[in-house]
């Protein structure tokens, strides 16, 4: 026997307001308002915040690229890493780790670089100290593009001691991308303490196949 009219009508209305919900709710987290005042405080042109009220920004990354901003992180910098967040179907969450990278003088192309490879949030504290030791940006990415490769590299300190070793940043990165462990940064070091030259010590490292 299928159910009274009256019943049936109550079902249908139940069913049009869950689905009215269910769209609603969406809704209203995506018109939800996102106060821009912490740009404004960190001194982001009307144009940068016109930018990144285009991406959608969340309040959590306004207050994120205020402190990567507040760091010394460029406006357009800031831009183009909620742009790679969005490449990366994420939001912007380094704004710390951005500042920090800045702050031990890394370029922000170079930060930029590190977001593209997802590495600023699990290794820019590493970054920057190698970056302190007086290593380029060049053997930092290269670096972070094998870490992201999931291949292996030479720790900060193996790359600080070869360079005060005296083994140019041009070898250092020629050596990374060969595949130098610590292993072998150890004997490069031994090497170059012993007055191998750079090309003795890359003739002793031959690329792998």
């Amino acid at each position: 026997m299928g159910l009274p009219s009256l019943s049936r009508q109550r079902c249908v209305l139940a069913s049009a307001l869950l689905v009215a919900a269910a769209f609603a709710a969406p809704a209203c987290r995506r018109f939800e308002y996102v106060s821009m005042r912490p740009l404004d405080d960190a001194g982001f042109r009307y144009s940068s915040i016109q930018q990144l009220q285009q991406l959608d920004v969340t309040k959590e990354e306004v207050a994120e690229l205020a402190k990567a901003a507040n760091g010394g992180v460029d406006q357009a910098t800031c831009i183009l890493l909620v742009h790679v967040a969005r490449g990366q179907k994420t939001h912007f969450a380094e704004g710390d780790a951005a500042a920090s990278l800045h702050a031990a003088g890394i370029a922000d192309e170079t930060i930029v670089e590190l977001a593209r490879l997802r590495q600023i949030a699990s290794w820019s504290g590493e970054a920057a100290a190698i970056r302190l030791t007086g290593t380029s940006d060049r053997v930092i990415v290269a670096v972070a593009q094998r870490r992201a490769a999931g291949m292996p590299v030479p720790s900060g300190a193996s790359l600080a001691r070869m360079k005060d070793a005296g083994v140019s940043q041009a070898t250092l990165v020629e050596l990374i991308n060969r595949g130098l462990t610590d292993s072998g940064a150890a004997t490069v070091e031994f090497q170059k303490k012993h007055r191998w030259t750079d090309e003795q010590i890359l003739h002793d490292f031959p690329p792998k196949s």
